[in-house]
């Protein structure tokens, strides 16, 4: 059990969510917070290629920020309305697919941080999904 869990498992009100697949895409999300900062920094020092990645750039900043505030939103769950923690689950899919894609493309191109990313991109926009289903 990890600490995520550990805490989810100590609440009064968990909420609605199955609390193991709650703390999975509170972990995804911070996972994914982390590993879009860092590709935005590599991406930033790949000097041959900035001018290509400023797309990339945006969407790991976009992608980053989403995710923290869907973390957030979902470790308040006790009296959370159903429907903002939807609408923040929705907005985490969209900004994860759209920035995965664009790592994947940078990818084919052998940029390994881009690879990691869209991995971790995709992990996420699955615990969001399950979350939603």
């Amino acid at each position: 059990m990890n600490t995520i869990s550990a805490m989810l498992s100590t609440h009064p009100k968990p909420g609605k969510f199955d609390s193991g697949s709650l703390a999975e895409c509170i972990s995804a999300c911070l996972e994914c917070t982390g590993c879009c900062t860092i590709c935005a920094d590599a991406c930033l020092n790949e000097t041959e290629h900035l001018a290509h990645l400023t797309k990339c750039i945006t969407l790991n900043g976009q992608c980053a920020d989403v995710c923290a505030a869907t973390a957030g939103v979902l470790s308040r769950v006790g009296q959370g309305d159903e429907a903002v923690i939807r609408a923040q689950l929705q907005a985490c899919v969209a900004a994860c697919q759209a920035c995965a894609q664009e790592c994947e493309s940078h990818a084919k191109m052998g940029m390994k941080h881009c690879e990691i990313c869209a991995e971790c991109c995709r992990r996420c926009e699955a615990a969001c999904q399950k979350l939603l289903a």
